[in-house]
């Protein structure tokens, strides 16, 4: 009886080991190869919207403002060091800017067209910079220098160039949120990870989220292993760490708003050749005040302040 039981024991733990090896794992991480060359567009964007309704003297205002940048480039390693960290040349083939105020003043630039090689903005095309890129996805700038200044002279181009090639906008494009804070490089099918993160800069009030990741999916496409990270964010009463010292003005003018928000992201991880296929992060939030005023007839409705804003990150593979 005794050695049955002890089959039984040993049957099951078989079983069990099975069963665990069948769950979908992934190495999370970046893997690029030496001489490598992926073409990228990456797109980065914010936007507000405003809108004050009043239905008792029949008047509505709107504004609108918009800032979008879109970059289409070529990532070439150069090298890869011991500890997997990749120099990248990166080389800009197509760009494109929209401004626009609450004036409904726009500049808009798009290097495909006919005709924009005349804009200063098409001195960028063709420019390179250098930078670092660990495996768990941060950035360093390594030198950016020509691609800052290859405008000369005081103009709107120029300020452009300034802001969009500084060191953290760089960073920004092409950094990996979703693989810098894993516990563990080797993740299984449902693995969370998160972290505590502030809210883009435009937002009426800075706050705090708790971004949480989710590798949702591990499976074959077309020959290659791909892994499928979903984020979801929700507000945290823990400060972020890199929530500014001094927090905006219009932080307690917020508090008189109801708010919404929706915070998601999707990462496709390519585990054969170790690259970043797609990955996105978007902000909505709305913010609505509603107030009726003491001449308002009974038939009309209350006046209503809402002000919109959204930040988009998103890059994918071209080439």
């Amino acid at each position: 009886m005794k050695a049955q039981k002890m089959l039984w024991v040993v049957f099951l733990g078989v079983v069990l080991s099975v069963l665990a090896g069948c769950v979908p794992t992934a190495e999370m991480k970046l893997n690029l190869a030496p001489q490598s060359e992926t073409v990228y567009k990456v797109v980065l964007e914010t936007g507000k919207d405003y809108a004050f309704i009043q239905p008792s003297i029949n008047k509505t205002k709107e504004r609108h403002t918009v800032g979008r940048a879109e970059m289409v480039f070529a990532q070439r390693i150069e090298s890869v060091d011991q500890q997997g960290n990749a120099s990248a040349d990166i080389t800009i083939k197509e760009l494109k800017y929209l401004s626009e105020d609450p004036q409904g003043k726009t500049l808009d630039f798009d290097s495909t067209l006919e005709g924009s090689k005349s804009d200063p903005l098409f001195a960028l095309i063709g420019q390179s910079y250098k930078i670092k890129i660990t495996p768990n996805g941060r950035v360093e700038v390594i030198d950016a220098q020509a691609a800052r200044e290859v405008i000369k002279g005081e103009s709107s181009a120029k300020k452009f160039a300034d802001r969009f090639f500084s060191n953290e906008e760089i960073e920004r494009c092409h950094q990996v949120l979703a693989l810098m804070d894993t516990k563990k490089t080797l993740c299984k099918k449902g693995d969370k990870w998160s972290t505590v993160a502030t809210s883009p800069g435009g937002m009426l009030a800075p706050k705090s989220f708790e971004k949480i990741y989710t590798l949702t999916d591990v499976k074959e496409q077309k020959g290659e292993k791909i892994a499928i990270v979903t984020m979801n964010a929700e507000p945290s009463s823990k400060r972020a760490a890199d929530m500014p010292e001094k927090e905006a003005a219009a932080s307690f003018f917020a508090k008189m708003f109801e708010e919404k928000d929706n915070y998601t992201g999707k990462m496709v991880l390519n585990l054969t050749t170790g690259e970043i296929d797609s990955y996105q992060e978007l902000l909505k939030a709305e913010w609505l005040a509603a107030e009726s005023p003491e001449e308002q007839k009974s038939d009309k409705g209350p006046d209503q302040l809402t002000m919109g804003f959204w930040s988009l990150y998103s890059i994918e593979k071209v080439e």
